[in-house]
């Protein structure tokens, strides 16, 4: 099993995003997937089974807050565990359909588990899930969307990962996050996201972030590339390079 996360390349393209609100259609769509590949084995029958056992307490305690029973931190870790497993038995040998529901249901376990307050010690897939939505976004709104997301990734990763010990890991999942961040504002085409991401790049990411701008400069050189929007990536690029 793979626990590598994973860049999104630098291309401004733009396609469809959807927020994880919906956990049932989450599992029935995920459910649907396995069963039709016929992937029925102990880390997808894992993840099912938290996924059902979020909707239940849910039901039980509510859609917000912290939960008042034991064990739910650690169910969520062995279901994290789960998905990275099954991200490598199905994103790996390249089935798509199963990489989006795969990415379906991470989302919307993660997004549950951010409103319970609850810790995400394995974000590796999480991280590769919002990378490939941000992938297939094809419009600049589904790309803001998936924007959200991340910015929602990054707050609630903050205080376990904002330290960023492991510089000398470039697939650590800050780092990587923090790059597709600043990559996914860019290809949502907003001018205030663009210089938020900038922001948490620059001040997170500082060695990264000249040969961030300097590839991003040279894609923006594309016709068409909105003109107020190459300025802010050249006004990185001579931050930069004044400060080197």
């Amino acid at each position: 099993m793979s626990h590598e996360t994973k860049s999104i390349p630098i291309q401004f393209r733009h396609g469809p995003a959807e927020t994880p609100s919906d956990y049932q259609g989450a599992v029935d769509r995920f459910n649907a997937v396995r069963h039709a590949a016929g992937n029925d084995d102990v880390h997808s029958r894992a993840l099912e089974s938290m996924l059902q056992a979020m909707i239940r307490l849910d039901r039980q305690f509510g859609a917000v807050g912290a939960l008042p029973i034991e064990g739910v931190s650690e169910a969520l870790d062995e279901a994290m565990v789960a998905a990275a497993h099954v991200e490598s038995a199905w994103v790996e040998s390249g089935g798509e359909a199963q990489a989006a529901a795969l990415d379906h249901a991470v989302i919307a376990l993660t997004q549950w588990a951010m409103q319970h307050e609850l810790e995400i010690r394995h974000p590796e897939v999480w991280v590769n899930a919002l990378a490939r939505r941000a992938n297939a976004a094809g419009t600049r709104q589904d790309c803001a969307a998936v924007f959200a997301l991340m910015q929602g990734a990054l707050a609630h990763l903050a205080p376990a990962l904002s330290a960023d010990l492991e510089q000398s890991n470039p697939a650590r999942p800050w780092r990587i996050l923090i790059l597709n961040f600043a990559i996914t504002a860019i290809r949502a085409g907003d001018g205030a996201l663009m210089r938020f991401a900038f922001d948490t790049l620059n001040r997170h990411l500082p060695v990264d972030a000249p040969g961030f701008y300097a590839e991003a400069a040279q894609q923006a050189s594309s016709p068409g590339f909105p003109e107020e929007h190459r300025a802010l990536i050249d006004a990185e690029v001579a931050r930069w390079t004044r400060a080197h």
